[in-house]
């Protein structure tokens, strides 16, 4: 299953209910940039994101993606990706990655940390990176290496990226991937939509990130000093 485009959820809880992020209208919003796992999503992550109190959700999502490729018929990189979310829907505080099942096939494991840092300079400096690491059971090697650059990579950005550890939840709960171990089944996009939102409002903190006016640490949109 393929799919492109953009998803918007406005007002789905009771502005009393709903715990949205002050300061910045953007620290509403959350951008998703993903592959084929997050097409599975769709169908659900823009209500998850909407009952933690974000009120706009953008994702941007294709099959066999990853950092800096692409299918043919996609249009965006991961990379291209970010730019056509910030240039149709604005940017957000929050963004969530869901990249690299693809790219751990395809890239040497001495390539992996490279490739999350180019995502990592792409995105910017002043926003939160919620990463959604990889489950590759019948790959093992290529998880554990993957996985273990995000891991690094997160390390040396303790204050603005975070690691939702798919790769367990999957394992600790079977019924959700499908026969090639994966892909997810309907309840397990349900259930990966739920753990993501979940993870990004527990997880990640509620205010902006504050930059020196001078410093933006990386290339990429960042957002004033509040």
């Amino acid at each position: 299953m393929a799919a492109f485009g953009s998803w918007a959820a406005h007002g789905l809880l009771d502005a009393g209910v709903a715990r949205a992020w002050t300061r910045s209208p953007a620290a509403t919003r959350v951008s998703v940039v993903g592959d084929s796992l997050t097409t599975g999503t769709v169908p659900y992550q823009a209500d998850a994101f909407a009952e933690v109190g974000f009120e706009r959700t953008t994702i941007d999502a294709f099959q066999s993606r990853g950092v800096r490729t692409k299918l043919k018929k996609d249009h965006h990189t991961g990379l291209t990706a970010v730019d056509a979310i910030r240039e149709t829907a604005g940017d957000s505080q929050l963004w969530v990655v869901q990249l690299g099942t693809n790219d751990a096939g395809i890239h040497r494991k001495d390539q992996y940390q490279e490739l999350i840092g180019q995502m990592m300079d792409r995105i910017g400096g002043g926003h939160y990176v919620m990463w959604v690491n990889i489950y590759l059971p019948e790959k093992p090697m290529r998880q554990t290496n993957w996985n273990a650059a995000l891991a690094a990579a997160a390390a040396e950005r303790p204050d603005e990226m975070f690691i939702l550890n798919w790769a367990a939840l999957a394992d600790q709960n079977p019924r959700w991937t499908s026969a090639d171990h994966i892909h997810c089944t309907p309840v397990g996009y349900k259930n990966r939509a739920t753990a993501i939102s979940t993870a990004c409002d527990v997880s990640v903190p509620r205010t902006p990130i504050a930059l020196d006016p001078l410093d933006t640490r990386r290339p990429g949109l960042t957002l004033p000093v509040p």
